[in-house]
């Protein structure tokens, strides 16, 4: 990966941002402070009424990656890009040098994550049977949530269909899920949380929401491509 892309969204103010997340998520989960509690989300089946605090902590858990993507292609895709486009052979070999950096950006933030948590509550979560389930899980959420977000930011030309669309997702779809659980199974923000998927994970579910997000994820990459093309 091009050093300077990664010094670009990796920065001094991204990781501020993955540090401050950290901090306030781990102050504010009660009872046992590992990895699956703080970044697992709920499940609506377990919920006594509408539990807004499990909305908020889901919200906070996954909006971190998806602004440091934002912020960062918003940079790139503005007067920047014609100075940096040129330095490309094309459109797609600029874009995907930016759409590693975006990966890392998510993979950093969960690493971040896990290592912070191991540090400070020693719990050994890595070595449980659901680990690699919730990172996988997890990761694909939050880096489905970048791409499109990132793919309305190139449609905009802006980030506010961006903030419309992370609020729909991660805001009325939580809280339809959480106030009729049936449909949990059914909305994407849900997909990413271990503690809802870890329940209805039966026969091919996981393979079903793990399909659907590869197809959005590349009908993003398209869009994406096509409106640099533009």
């Amino acid at each position: 990966m091009n050093r300077k892309i990664l010094n670009r969204i990796l920065n001094k103010r991204a990781i501020l941002i993955y540090l401050a997340a950290f901090l306030l998520l781990f102050a504010v989960t009660s009872g046992q402070k590992d990895i699956l509690n703080i970044l697992g989300g709920f499940s609506p089946q377990e919920s006594r009424g509408l539990d807004m605090i499990g909305i908020m902590r889901w919200n906070l858990c996954v909006l971190p990656p998806v602004a440091v993507s934002i912020l960062f292609m918003d940079v790139e895709m503005g007067v920047f890009r014609f100075y940096t486009m040129i330095r490309a052979k094309t459109v797609k070999q600029w874009f995907f040098v930016r759409f590693t950096g975006i990966v890392a950006a998510n993979l950093l933030y969960l690493l971040l994550f896990v290592v912070l948590t191991e540090i400070c509550a020693g719990n050994g979560d890595y070595k449980r049977s659901v680990f690699s389930l919730f990172v996988l899980l997890f990761f694909v959420h939050s880096f489905l949530m970048s791409m499109v977000s990132v793919a309305l930011c190139t449609q905009s030309k802006g980030i506010h269909m961006s903030v419309v669309f992370y609020l729909t997702v991660e805001g009325m779809m939580v809280v339809i899920g959480d106030i009729f659980p049936q449909t949990a199974v059914y909305l994407p923000p849900y997909w990413g949380m271990i503690r809802q998927v870890g329940e209805a994970c039966k026969g091919g579910y996981l393979l079903s929401i793990m399909g659907i997000s590869a197809v959005v994820m590349m009908g993003s990459v398209i869009f994406i491509i096509k409106g640099l093309r533009a």
